[in-house]
């Protein structure tokens, strides 16, 4: 796909009013995205790599989310050879909740039924089951696996 045709369809993808349009359109875009997956509007997937983010199924991403696969730093820290980081993959698991405003950095796995709470920083992987919060984003408990109970998980501590 041209550089202008991917452009036009993320200002769209953005924007756009259902977010199963959104969906589609992102998948348009190079953005694995599974089946009955929310997109909320205005979420940003990086431009440049979005063929490394992969959205398993029943995903949903609250709105102004970034999902960023690479950090390219300054045209001075490239040209000077400072600061190099290859793009990264980014996997979000089936079943995790990205809240509003959260940050998935570079080679960030998310695991299944994790939850990343709004405005999180997410710089390292979150585990199956986890909740994530805060800047950098830290585990702070863990969720009952599908079949437990709460109770369950509370004597696993």
């Amino acid at each position: 796909m041209g550089k202008i045709i991917g452009r036009i369809l993320r200002m769209i993808a953005w924007n756009a009013p259902i977010y199963q349009f959104r969906a589609s359109l992102w998948r348009k875009c190079g953005v694995k995205v599974g089946k009955r997956v929310y997109i909320g509007n205005l979420v940003y997937f990086d431009g440049a790599y979005p063929h490394l983010i992969t959205l398993e199924d029943d995903v949903s991403i609250g709105p102004s989310a970034l999902l960023l696969a690479h950090s390219g730093g300054s045209p001075f820290h490239s040209q000077t050879g400072i600061f190099k980081q290859p793009p990264k993959p980014i996997l979000i698991k089936r079943g995790a909740w990205i809240g509003s405003g959260a940050i998935i950095l570079p080679g960030v796995t998310i695991g299944i039924g994790s939850i990343v709470s709004a405005g999180a920083v997410v710089n390292r992987d979150v585990p199956d089951f986890s909740v994530a919060v805060g800047n950098p984003a830290r585990v702070v408990s863990k969720l009952p696996k599908p079949g437990e109970t709460v109770k369950d998980t509370e004597e696993k501590k």
